[in-house]
């Protein structure tokens, strides 16, 4: 299955330039966001969301959704 991924803020340096924080990343079904982190060897504190509702690590994506990864912020 195919998901689009958008880096946020400071992130989106994880990515080539020319990407502008944005892929697509084709994964096994059943495929969580904790594998997109794995993936691209991002931080377990990263935030995720689909279609700007914040979901959990373990959440089973669907073929063609798209994630929204940013850092989570904190406090204090």
């Amino acid at each position: 299955m195919e998901i689009q991924v958008t880096l946020l803020g400071a992130l989106r340096d994880k990515l080539p330039r020319q990407n502008r924080g944005q892929t697509t990343l084709t994964l096994a079904e059943g495929a969580t966001v904790a594998d997109i982190l794995n993936q691209l060897k991002l931080a377990t504190t990263t935030a995720s969301a689909i279609n700007g509702t914040q979901i959990e690590k373990s959440h089973v994506l669907k073929d063609g959704d798209q994630v929204q990864l940013f850092r989570q912020l904190g406090g204090g």
